[in-house]
């Protein structure tokens, strides 16, 4: 929708474009729920479409990873206007790397003993560009830190610099690389 602005610059007629602007204050996790399992589905499908850097396809996240997270009651979720807008999923790093192809890093900050994984993390594109990735994010270690984790632990596709540029500046330390599912991978953590 094109609204008038004064003292901007816009199109000849006077007008900008705005994008609708998530009035959230304050982000709440709430637990997803075997249920909404289509819902999470379609906004992963939309995050695959519309959002590439994600590196997300028809192989990760699939269905059925997703329906596990469900059912081990790890994976949040953020609803806006009925709508759930995002997801994260937060486990310890034990349980992550059991199911990971390549092996742990062994420059991870020693003073960190009880990390959590996080995981699956997406905003629907709807949604992207306003700020909600970062309140997300910010719930989420809170979350963590709750549920008695003293870091959190995390991998981004390189390619993916928005995302990284958004964890350097929350103050998260890259600790290496690594390639694994053919691709190579930032390994962000942060002492909570």
């Amino acid at each position: 929708m094109a609204e008038p602005q004064a003292g901007k610059a816009g199109a000849a007629n006077g007008t900008v474009k705005r994008k609708k602007t998530i009035m959230l204050q304050k982000i709440e996790l709430e637990k997803a729920e075997s249920r909404e399992l289509d819902e999470i589905c379609a906004l992963c499908t939309l995050v695959k479409e519309r959002t590439p850097s994600s590196g997300w396809n028809e192989h990760y996240p699939t269905r059925a990873i997703l329906a596990a997270d469900l059912a081990s009651q790890t994976l949040y979720k953020v609803v806006q206007d009925g709508k759930i807008v995002s997801i994260m999923q937060i486990r310890s790093w034990a349980e992550f790397m059991k199911d990971e192809e390549a092996d742990d890093l062994q420059d991870w900050n020693p003073e960190i003993i009880n990390p959590c994984a996080l995981g699956r993390f997406c905003v629907s594109p709807d949604c992207q560009g306003q700020g909600l990735g970062r309140r997300v994010m910010m719930a989420a270690l809170e979350k963590a830190k709750s549920m008695g984790y003293d870091g959190a632990r995390f991998h981004t596709l390189v390619s993916n610099g928005i995302a990284s540029h958004l964890y350097e500046s929350m103050g998260f330390r890259t600790a290496g690389k690594i390639a694994e599912y053919g691709m190579e991978f930032y390994c962000h953590e942060m002492k909570l």
